[in-house]
């Protein structure tokens, strides 16, 4: 290992106060998400009487439920991309080793807590075959630092996290990702064989800004209600300190000297007894006096109904409870998160597609501009199509013959020679319901010249030997 002597580098692998406040805020965001309690033993039992809990955890699941449901909607089931078939061939491949169709949760899951994502990439490969792989990375574990005339421009960008030895010894591993080379340290010792150059013309790794409004770092996608959630944990905290006095009271001794105990004895149901040295010497519990906690509980639940009034993401617990709405009434409802969804799909989107132009680039070692390498992000529909809807109009259109069979067909994504399989089948089952329509009405035509020839009797009937009505029967 080699001593860092570049005063640059000593000074990025040292943390700011800047970033070790981002990273406590990440750190609270992700107790927030997780909704793990804080408080101690002792006063967990008394808690959970009062239902503390309860409260706090609606508090707490409006974090979760608003970065999942954004997880979920922004990247759906399966993520493609539409570029050139060689340039989409060597994209696929490069999400199949990178995971990234499982990756991509991760992704928006830390962008959504914590307002940034950042991708890197990495080769596999050597110097004569680039072999790119995408990783998504921990936000707390990254710093970027971009031009100040340029934001879009990163100048370098560092990872850093602990890891443990086979002895169970913890050290500090940091990697500086620069335009040109990658830089390794361990315990702020550069190691051996490093730096590297790598292939891809920039620093390899892309941040993304969950919401952008032009800071440096994004904004989370609860950011609107942050504040109130803090101010619940700050009377969290304070209901704590309460709940332990209640818990684990302090006692008053009047009438005693300082060093000396009273004497306790147990009885035998476990009645703590306390013999007191004199007669004027006395013990008094310290109490809170007021009555706090009911308080406590009323604002807590005003301030979860304000905060599912500000989310559009939980509007989706209002539409369930509205059953037999139809798609277009669900998108009227679901208007505000639609929206959001678009635009943090646009934010993703931008990121992803960047990296991918630069492992292209580097996979045919060009130097031309990243736009020559240009894809496109393709995700599945935020709500479902409103099938019945959809018919309706088609049917509609049909009666009006503003389209056809095939632009119908066009439409479900049919390719020429599905359509023209569904049109052999078609044509083949209306021959057949023809075919059989046919001989029917060949049949009961056939019935009625019958009839008539009778002189209406209907065939079947017995008419006697000369073909007439017996008038003496």
């Amino acid at each position: 290992m080699f001593t860092v002597s570049n005063a640059v580098n000593r000074s990025i692998l040292d943390l700011r106060e800047s970033d070790q406040e981002r990273f406590k805020r990440y750190q609270l965001n992700w107790l927030y998400y997780k909704g793990q309690q804080y408080l101690s033993e002792l006063g967990k039992d008394y808690a959970k009487e009062r239902k503390l809990f309860k409260h706090l955890r609606r508090v707490f699941d409006c974090v979760t439920q608003c970065v999942d449901t954004d997880a979920r909607f922004v990247m759906k089931q399966k993520l493609a991309v539409d570029a050139e078939p060689q340039f989409e061939t060597d994209i696929l491949e490069i999400w199949e080793r990178s995971n990234l169709q499982a990756e991509k949760y991760k992704l928006v899951r830390y962008g959504a807590n914590t307002g940034d994502a950042f991708l890197i990439l990495q080769n596999l490969g050597s110097d004569a075959q680039v072999i790119p792989r995408i990783i998504v990375a921990n936000s707390e574990d990254m710093t970027v630092q971009k031009d100040p005339d340029d934001q879009n421009q990163v100048q370098w960008a560092k990872q850093s996290y602990i890891f443990f030895d086979d002895r169970g010894r913890s050290h500090t591993r940091d990697w500086i990702y620069w335009p040109d080379r990658i830089e390794r340290y361990t315990d702020q010792k550069m190691d051996e064989g490093y730096p590297q150059p790598h292939p891809f013309g920039e620093v390899p790794v892309v941040h993304i800004k969950n919401l952008d409004i032009g800071e440096a770092y994004g904004l989370n996608s609860w950011h609107n209600v942050q504040s109130q959630i803090d101010e619940v944990n700050e009377l969290a905290s304070f209901s704590n300190r309460i709940l332990l006095r209640y818990a684990d009271p302090t006692l008053i001794a009047r009438g005693m000297q300082p060093g000396t105990k009273p004497i306790i004895r147990k009885g035998l149901n476990e009645d703590n007894v306390y013999y007191m040295p004199n007669i004027e010497a006395n013990l008094e519990i310290l109490e809170y006096q007021g009555v706090v906690l009911p308080h406590i509980l009323e604002h807590v639940r005003e301030v979860t109904n304000n905060i599912q009034d500000q989310l559009p993401e939980l509007t989706l617990s209002k539409i369930r409870e509205q059953s037999g709405l139809s798609g277009y009434a669900v998108s009227l409802h679901a208007a505000e998160l639609i929206a959001k969804i678009q635009e943090l799909r646009g934010n993703y989107a931008n990121g992803l597609e960047w990296i991918n132009s630069l492992a292209l680039r580097a996979m045919r070692r060009s130097s031309t501009p990243l736009e020559e390498f240009k894809n496109a992000i393709v995700y599945e529909p935020i709500l479902p199509d409103d099938e019945l809807q959809t018919m309706n109009i088609w049917q509609i259109e049909a009666n009006m013959g503003l389209a056809s069979r095939k632009e119908f067909w066009r439409r479900q994504g049919l390719s020429d020679e599905e359509m023209a399989q569904r049109e052999a089948e078609i044509d083949t089952d209306l021959d057949k319901q023809l075919e059989r329509t046919h001989s029917q009405r060949s049949y009961f035509d056939m019935e009625e010249l019958e009839r008539q020839l009778l002189g209406g009797v209907s065939p079947g009937r017995d008419a006697g030997p000369t073909g007439a009505e017996d008038d003496n029967v």
